[in-house]
């Protein structure tokens, strides 16, 4: 045991060193902004705002807009929406001529990280030309504690998860019940559960720069109510296991069991309501399913296997029908643990860019190199060993020691999947980190040979608005270049030219930084080479200008295949499905667990399946939960009230939607999220339901409450109108 935890430590900490990122850990990052990123205007905005990745804590996420010298132009508090929560804002003073930073800090209200970051834009001078001045450097560092040690923590708190889980699991499964031999495990996951859970809560408000700030983080966002209620279910367990330990008649095996498992339940819960795919947006409902899941399944597997290992030490006569019985949930456990592993990723990886460009994919790439392993000693265990070893029924003392030791192999390289998962909970997944890597680039390098003079000029990104011009002069040594100017002038005539001193940042380079190209389109830059012998020389390069983020600096999350109507259901619709699906599971391997478990196993199969069944038909078609979806339409679909509702959709929802429904409406690219596909949409979902969102809006997406506009008439002539125009069905 003692080899086998110097291992697990040595491959976390090599893990570590692999795929750990040098930047802090967090996830509300910039999707877009108005005005855009790099952004050249003709006219100062009014309001700058951010539409962020997460869920926005509003206390500790903020805006501000600086000019060249540091000063802040922005006006009053930063503001938030209602209806899009991912979305802040700020106003700003008649912005003059000039370089603009926007910097913004945010707290995540899913999983509690905070993040910082800044952009820049200009206001252009009146004839349209470039405004002289860069922008303000500002210094984005925030206080915390070191990245490695949140790794560390992390990896510890889910390696004291699963371990607890696994503990519970087998107490239950085997019997005699070894909760007496688990009972010391127990009770050193939960002391780890709530020193990581409390090291997880400093942490973050040592993150917004100081531990007073620790009440706003537990009580004050979505990420503290979820470490509080994981602190409840640790606590409860901290009692009961010490209880068992001092006493343990004082509480029966079945009734400890039972409470367990209901905190185990719990302490699940809250380690997937607050991963990447609670944050996903479109589809989260699944996001965190996949995720529940995938822990769930790594929790039976490799918890369950530790559990084993030391339930079975210095109990040969039990070992067998102890690893037969634990095979058969490992098994079970094992295609649930790689389906939702695999979904999950998909959630979180959109294009093959997100693997081998980004921290996170790494970390995932050495996450299945270690799954790979452990798939293949499970393999060799279950095949092989696990067969023969039953075979000579203990006989074989060497086989019984290879058998073991490969148990403890399986063991430690599952624990080793638990810290690359735990790299990946930290790290920005490919689906928030997109916009990094989707920035625009026409760097161009232009040469250009007069007499002696060899000047190159690289511009970068050579797009509207903020850019780096690097010039390399060579050539005659005797009479070096003392100030170089770059003089920029556009096409058109009437925007005059603007003049610029460039920095010298070596013997024969000089650098400049700036937003100098204000407009599109064809422009010249002209060096003009002051020289110590006063024979000056100006060398003009030509180059074509693109916008870069004119409408919208990254594109709004489609939502994929979660966005789609089967994948969107509500929590009904959900637990019917998986009602169905385990349900259906327990009735095809009755005669299975009938063997392996006896009568009573094969009935309580049947019950399973009989209740599976029950249970997915009342959901569907009795008890609902969604909003709306029992509320009858009170207004008969006549012609009048078609007609009334298609003048209510022209004025308030074509402008989203599109006058046909698809989602392609004029302001459909200013949202945070693409508006609803009508024609897609309207046909799965009764006409209360429809009612309700028009009523009330709709969370997370730029759907706004239309009660205070719209009287309740008005709303379900709207309704009649969605029905009659986008649901096939309603016209036949």
């Amino acid at each position: 045991m003692r080899r086998m935890l110097a291992g697990l430590l040595a491959l976390t900490a090599l893990l570590m060193v692999l795929c750990w990122p040098e930047d802090a850990n967090a996830h509300a990052l910039l999707a877009r902004a108005d005005p855009p990123i790099n952004a050249s205007l003709r006219e100062s905005p009014t309001r700058i705002t951010l539409f962020m990745t997460e869920q926005l804590q509003r206390s500790h996420s903020s805006v501000q807009v600086l000019n060249s010298a540091g000063q802040r132009l922005d006006i009053g508090e930063t503001e938030f929406s209602d209806a899009v929560p991912t979305q802040m804002s700020v106003r700003v003073l008649k912005l003059e001529p000039g370089v603009y930073t926007v910097a913004w800090e945010t707290l995540s209200e899913v999983d509690g990280h905070t993040w910082t970051g800044s952009y820049v834009f200009s206001v252009l001078n009146p004839d349209g030309s470039a405004p002289a001045g860069g922008a303000f450097e500002i210094d984005l560092d925030r206080p915390g504690l070191p990245v490695a040690a949140d790794a560390v923590v992390k990896a510890i708190g889910l390696a004291a998860l699963v371990l607890f889980v696994g503990a519970v699991l087998v107490s239950w499964l085997l019997r005699p019940s070894p909760i007496a031999v688990l009972t010391p495990l127990l009770a050193a996951t939960v002391i780890v559960g709530i020193v990581t859970t409390g090291y997880e809560s400093v942490a973050g408000a040592l993150r917004l720069g100081d531990i007073g700030l620790l009440g706003d983080v537990l009580f004050d966002s979505r990420n503290g109510l979820w470490l509080q209620q994981r602190w409840y279910a640790l606590i409860i367990a901290a009692a009961l296991v010490s209880a068992r330990l001092l006493r343990p008649a004082i509480v029966a095996d079945r009734l400890a069991l039972s409470v367990l498992g209901l905190l185990a339940v719990a302490w699940l819960a809250s380690a997937s309501a607050i991963s990447h795919g609670a944050a996903i947006g479109s589809g989260w409902i699944w996001g965190t399913l996949f995720d529940a899941l995938h822990l769930s399944a790594a929790a039976v597997w490799i918890g369950g296997l530790v559990s084993v290992i030391i339930a079975i030490r210095g109990h040969p006569d039990t070992r067998i029908d102890a690893v037969r019985r634990f095979s058969i949930v490992a098994a079970l456990s094992v295609p649930v643990l790689a389906a939702a592993g695999l979904l999950s990723a998909l959630v979180q990886i959109p294009n093959v860019n997100g693997i081998v460009e980004t921290d996170w994919g790494l970390a995932f790439i050495v996450k299945i190199a270690i799954l790979v392993a452990l798939f293949a000693a499970a393999a060799a265990n279950a095949f092989f060993l696990r067969p023969r070893d039953a075979a000579a029924e203990g006989s074989d003392r060497r086989l019984v020691h290879r058998f073991g030791r490969m148990m403890r192999i399986e063991a430690l390289l599952g624990l080793a999947v638990i810290a690359a998962s735990a790299a990946l909970t930290q790290l920005p997944s490919p689906a928030s980190a997109q916009p990094e890597i989707e920035q625009k680039d026409n760097t161009v390098v232009e040469t250009v040979v007069r007499g002696e003079i060899v000047a190159s000029l690289e511009i970068s990104p050579n797009l509207v608005g903020f850019n780096t011009w690097t010039a390399t002069i060579r050539g005659d040594d005797q009479n070096p270049v003392d100030v170089l100017l770059l003089r920029f002038r556009y096409a058109d005539s009437s925007v005059g030219p603007v003049t610029v001193p460039a920095t010298r940042i070596a013997d024969n380079q000089f650098q400049l930084e700036g937003a100098y190209f204000g407009l599109p389109g064809e422009w010249t830059v002209e060096m003009e080479l002051r020289r110590a012998s006063g024979d000056d020389l100006i060398i003009a390069v030509a180059t074509d200008v693109e916008s870069g983020y004119q409408a919208s600096p990254f594109a709004t999350d489609s939502g994929g295949a979660l966005g789609l109507p089967l994948t969107q259901m509500d929590w009904n619709g959900v637990g019917a499905l998986w009602a169905f699906v385990l349900g259906g599971l327990a009735w095809f391997n009755r005669p299975h667990i009938r063997r392996v478990w006896g009568p009573r196993g094969g009935d309580a199969a049947f019950v399973t399946g009989l209740l599976g069944l029950i249970v997915a038909v009342v959901l569907l078609t009795g008890l609902h939960v969604e909003p709306g979806r029992t509320l009858a339409n009170p207004t008969e679909r006549t012609a009048e009230s078609v007609e009334r509702g298609a003048a209510l959709f022209a004025a308030n929802c074509a402008s989203c939607h599109g006058e046909t429904g698809a989602g392609d409406g004029p302001l459909a690219d200013s949202l945070p999220a693409p508006p609803a596909n009508l024609t897609v949409h309207v046909p799965f979902h009764p006409d209360g339901v429809l009612f309700a969102w028009i009523t009330d809006g709709i969370r997370g997406t730029g759907m706004p409450a239309w009660s205070p506009q719209l009287s309740d008439q008005e709303r379900w002539d709207l309704v009649n109108f969605l029905r009659a125009n986008f649901d096939p069905a309603a016209t036949q």
